[in-house]
């Protein structure tokens, strides 16, 4: 099977877990929407990280999250509302989704810092009996970039003490 279609296959699993996070955990993150760390060299795991998958036009989304966090200042609701949302709409056409994934870093982070200097890693991601691992160029987003912006609003509906200077980093596929 070809990269590409590994690929896809994998956004598409990506988002039927994240459907039934949202659905049945309340927006926990399950094993398999963390990855393990790893250099492209091989070695060990050197860490775990969550990774958002991201649409292809993430901004109605990016808005819709924003404007929940600017409505009211209870966090409670935030969760709510994005729960909502990314339960009932947001994962079901695997399609409309970007190949690049993100991750939000402290600015302070040791790792974060680490994958931006490296320019690149390997992840490996794992659920039960299934397994992906690809091979990564790693970038540092700019703040007004619009998958910056929709990584940020959507770390922010479930971290309401999300500083509001961050690091973002896109990870882009080697297909």
């Amino acid at each position: 099977m070809e990269s590409a279609e590994q690929y896809q296959r994998f956004i598409a699993w990506q988002c039927r877990l994240r459907k039934l996070s949202m659905r049945e955990l309340g927006g926990r993150p399950t094993a398999g929407m963390s990855a393990g760390v790893y250099a492209i060299s091989g070695g060990e795991e050197q860490s775990r990280m969550n990774f958002l998958v991201v649409r292809k036009d993430p901004q109605e989304r990016t808005d819709e999250f924003r404007h929940i966090v600017r409505k009211t200042p209870d966090s409670s609701q935030w969760i709510k509302n994005g729960l909502r949302i990314l339960s009932e709409l947001h994962y079901h056409e695997d399609g409309e989704f970007d190949n690049r994934l993100t991750a939000l870093f402290s600015l302070e982070s040791n790792l974060g810092y680490a994958l931006t200097k490296a320019g690149q890693c390997h992840l490996k991601f794992a659920q039960d009996s299934v397994e992906h691992a690809f091979d990564f160029d790693v970038v540092s987003l700019n703040q007004d970039d619009e998958l910056f912006q929709a990584t940020y609003w959507h770390n922010q509906i479930f971290n309401p003490t999300l500083p509001g200077k961050v690091r973002v980093l896109g990870f882009n596929p080697r297909l």
